[in-house]
């Protein structure tokens, strides 16, 4: 069912009326309290320490670290990753406000497909209850009634076209069935269901949204495909973006602060089932890092099962080093030999063990050392070599030097090898790495060099206003000595002659009046210079922040200096070049000035 919005004020307005900037970020990320703010780690890139900051005051969000930021629409549209229509239907929904149906046939592209999909599903869920057979195979499975209606698992007859007829007699084309991933074209334009005499299930976005389906074949036919067929990548379904059942185990996975991931679907509901929510899986593939970030919503801490065989492991190791690439806490998941090969077959044996595995998950390092060190021969000489290498690799990787140190003592005693040795192996691999990467490096590091010296002047203006915003009184004594000349080219400039020119009326400042002379992108920039002032500048006392503005001043003062040397320099030479004596005299003027 779609909606639009039939509230008298603004959508935008109202909304923003109704939902508080910190409850509605705070319902993604764990936020602590930082003065008057309040900050956590960002979910839009990779990091250690907290540069992701919320103003209640302002209603603005901000991380200090990627430079992402803005308002509650901005940060729906960012971390669901929609469009501001989508973004702000989300928020007109958390909002509460007054709503209509709104036709179908305006429905968007989008729209349709998530709508064609709800119906499939309650279609699929009504066949099912019909067919014995499919029943009894998820009785079977060890499946309850209730767990069966929650995950909205359904049955595709078997037949050619039957959900497209279903569909038609709901004022869907056949065309539309085939974007959702339903029908396949033949070679002669004509089109059938992609999923027939199969168990569905259906796969949600974060929201419960179904966006796709697994068809487990139930009885095997002439042309019925694989053991499992999945939704192909459609407009609403990308699944290197979404994890099975992360709808359901949002909510227990902020609680516990700990996210566990399983292969695959029947994986997951069985936990469920079994009263361990804060499960998902990635159905099948190893993680990828858009679904590293969509657990980083949740919880910073995540804990991974893998099926034993080489498979299995091989998924392991890529999604651990997606994972802790983007900054998460992740261990490993033994399932003890005999007890199952997964978590639905050792739920089956045995809840306990299941559980206790869980509970006592181990490191990555501690799951890796034992992954290579097993069926290894450390009496033969070119073994402990190649186990050498892999295991030093991975050690060089790790963040921390007395983390390295540990891990290094660790596979000495394992190899029976002086630990010095390994550290001059050590430092062989880690050259040899260095030297690779290097040659895809340099050309960055230098434009990186040149953008941070281009940048100077501008953050040494940031932390100039930051300061003046956090202490008003501290502008309104410095104005008179400001030119505005250091402003020009510069995104102050406009606040810099706003400030000067309310001064020269009043000889006071009032930030909230200047607020009120700027358009929407100014403001923002102001609302997020006080945020900074807030991050960096809590503790200054206004003594403190004197003394800084001080220090900022003269460096702005010998900044632009540098500056416009070089500048000058550069017009004397096209002036001598050109033969313009005048221009080359008054230029060599000002250059001696400034000397």
């Amino acid at each position: 069912m779609h909606y639009i919005i039939v509230i008298m004020a603004s959508p935008v307005e109202e909304i923003k009326k109704r939902v508080n900037v910190v409850d509605l970020v705070g319902s993604y990320l764990r936020l602590s309290k930082a003065g008057a703010n309040f900050k956590a780690l960002c979910p839009f890139h990779s990091e250690k320490t907290p540069s992701f900051y919320v103003s209640p005051a302002r209603e603005i969000w901000h991380c200090f670290g990627c430079d992402a930021g803005g308002d509650i629409f901005r940060f729906v549209s960012q971390i669901e990753g929609v469009e501001f229509p989508e973004a702000l239907e989300l928020l007109a929904s958390r909002a509460g406000v007054v709503l209509r149906k709104e036709d179908p046939r305006l429905l968007t592209q989008r729209k349709r497909s998530l709508t064609l999909l709800e119906e499939a599903t309650r279609y699929y869920q009504s066949e099912l209850s019909k067919n014995k057979e499919a029943l009894d195979y998820l009785k079977n499975r060890g499946l309850r009634e209730d767990t069966v209606q929650s995950f909205r698992l359904g049955f595709a007859p078997d037949g050619w076209e039957n959900v497209l007829n279903h569909l038609k007699a709901k004022d869907f084309q056949r065309e539309e069935a085939e974007r959702a991933g339903l029908a396949i074209r033949s070679e002669k334009a004509s089109f059938y269901d992609r999923f027939r005499s199969r168990i569905m299930f259906p796969i949600w976005d974060v929201h419960g949204n179904v966006v796709g389906f697994t068809g487990r074949i139930l009885i095997e036919k002439e042309n019925s495909g694989g053991k499992y067929v999945n939704t192909p990548q459609t407009l609403v379904y990308d699944k290197s973006r979404v994890l099975y059942g992360l709808n359901k185990a949002k909510q227990e996975i902020k609680s516990k602060d700990l996210a566990v991931l399983v292969e695959g679907q029947m994986d997951v509901i069985a936990c469920h089932q079994a009263g361990m929510k804060n499960v998902v899986a990635i159905s099948g593939t190893a993680l990828t890092v858009e679904q590293a970030k969509l657990l980083k919503r949740y919880s910073q801490n995540i804990a991974m099962a893998f099926d034993a065989d080489s498979a299995g492991q091989n998924a392991a190791k890529r999604g651990i080093g997606v994972a802790l690439e983007e900054g998460l806490n992740t261990k490993v998941i033994q399932i003890p030999p005999g007890a199952g090969k997964d978590a639905d077959e050792c739920l089956k044996k045995n809840r306990v063990v299941w559980f206790k595995a869980v509970e006592e998950s181990i490191g990555f390092m501690d799951w890796y050392f034992t992954l290579i060190l097993s069926d290894v021969n450390l009496l033969d000489a070119r073994q402990k070599q190649q186990v050498a290498e892999i295991l030093l690799s991975e050690i060089n990787h790790l963040p921390y030097a007395v983390e390295r140190e540990h891990w290094l003592k660790i596979l000495a005693d394992k190899l029976n090898i002086d630990s010095g040795a390994l550290r001059e192996e050590s430092l062989r691999i880690s050259s040899k790495e260095k030297i690779i990467s290097s040659r895809h490096v340099k050309q960055e590091v230098s434009q990186a060099s040149v953008s941070i010296v281009n940048n100077r002047q501008y953050l040494l203006l940031e932390n100039l206003w930051a300061l003046f915003f956090k202490f008003p009184k501290l502008l309104s004594s410095h104005l008179p000595e400001l030119k505005r000349d250091v402003f020009v080219n510069s995104p102050f400039l406009i606040l810099y002659e706003i400030a000067q020119s309310q001064y020269n009326i009043d000889s006071k400042i009032d930030f909230n009046l200047i607020l009120q002379s700027m358009d929407k992108d100014e403001q923002e920039r102001v609302n997020i210079l006080a945020l900074k002032a807030d991050k960096d500048y809590e503790n200054f006392s206004e003594e403190n922040a004197s003394k800084e503005i001080d220090i900022i001043l003269n460096e702005i003062k010998r900044e632009w200096t540098k500056n416009r040397r070089t500048e000058l320099t550069n017009i004397l030479r096209n002036a001598q070049a050109t033969g313009d004596k005048t221009l080359a005299e008054n230029v060599l003027k000002e250059i001696m000035e400034l000397n």
